[in-house]
């Protein structure tokens, strides 16, 4: 089947796309998938995020976007993501070769004769891990930073604590592998239960995941 160039992709679309590619990897696995992942409580948000083992992105600009947001967040990303990898349809593939920090990953999508899309792997993510370990504490809503500092320190936490002092503490308290496993088995617990919901003292960018009906059946609803 010969693949058009000419036959441009949209956002959702592609999001769609990259969700189904991502299935296999989630069966086969305790990964989660994560839309709309917000990060540094609401300084950045990334399109899907795979919560596993390490913790992966995958940034969507298809061939109606530009590049106008992305440097800013570029550095968001690289403060929390162990691997990042960009998906953009053919009109962006080879233009973000030389925009992209080398060790991000680059898929480019192009459709088939027949409607379907394909994706080809340009560069593979590289594996970054000079992430900010406040930025990834950040993940983490209060009461869940405050378990997290007790069960890994042991130290007691004052009911009077507020999260961004409980993230200060994670950070200056836990190294930065056992505050990235902390987060992905929280964030991970989270997808787990289709029914929890958000607490009453978290702001309104606490890292959830936003639903979007065309692609419901792959969601993690919190």
């Amino acid at each position: 089947m010969q693949i058009m160039a000419s036959a441009p992709i949209t956002e959702k679309e592609l999001r769609c796309h990259v969700i189904r590619e991502l299935t296999y990897r989630v069966a086969q696995s305790h990964a989660s998938i994560y839309e709309e992942l917000v990060i540094e409580q609401g300084a950045s948000r990334v399109d899907i995020a795979l919560v596993g083992d390490i913790l992966e992105a995958f940034e969507l600009k298809s061939d109606f976007d530009d590049f106008g947001r992305l440097h800013n967040q570029i550095h968001a990303y690289n403060r929390v993501f162990d691997r990042i990898t960009l998906v953009t349809g053919l009109t962006h593939a080879q233009g973000a070769i030389k925009l992209m920090p080398s060790w991000w990953g680059i898929w480019a999508v192009g459709r088939h004769s027949n409607g379907d899309l394909v994706t080809e792997v340009v560069r593979e993510a590289g594996v970054h891990e000079r992430q900010e370990s406040r930025s990834l504490a950040m993940f983490l809503w209060r009461d869940e930073a405050a378990h997290a500092l007790t069960s890994e320190t042991g130290a007691f936490v004052s009911k009077k604590a507020t999260k961004s002092q409980l993230h200060d503490s994670l950070a200056a308290e836990l190294s930065l592998d056992s505050l990235r496993i902390r987060v992905s088995e929280t964030l991970r617990a989270r997808s787990s239960n289709k029914l929890a919901t958000r607490p009453q003292q978290s702001g309104p960018n606490d890292g959830l995941s936003r639903p979007d009906a065309s692609c419901s059946d792959f969601h993690c609803l919190i």
